[in-house]
């Protein structure tokens, strides 16, 4: 009778984790400021842009006299 042999070989789980920090902030800070920007620029461009499209800009001008 023979013996058999089964051979189960388990490989461990390789995880890497990087960990960035501690830099300045500055990319952050220039995200937020980028983020801000664009959207005013695209509200900007919603609400008529350069091109007003032949719309008429009132003025209310103080009346204003001279003397000598």
């Amino acid at each position: 009778m023979s013996i058999e042999r089964e051979t189960i070989i388990e490989q461990p789980v390789h995880r890497e984790t990087v960990v960035t920090g501690g830099g300045s902030p500055a990319g952050l800070i220039g995200g937020i400021i980028a983020a801000v920007v664009a959207v005013l620029l695209i509200l900007w461009l919603v609400n008529g842009g350069i091109t007003s499209d032949g719309d008429a800009v009132n003025v209310d001008l103080p009346n204003v006299t001279v003397t000598e």
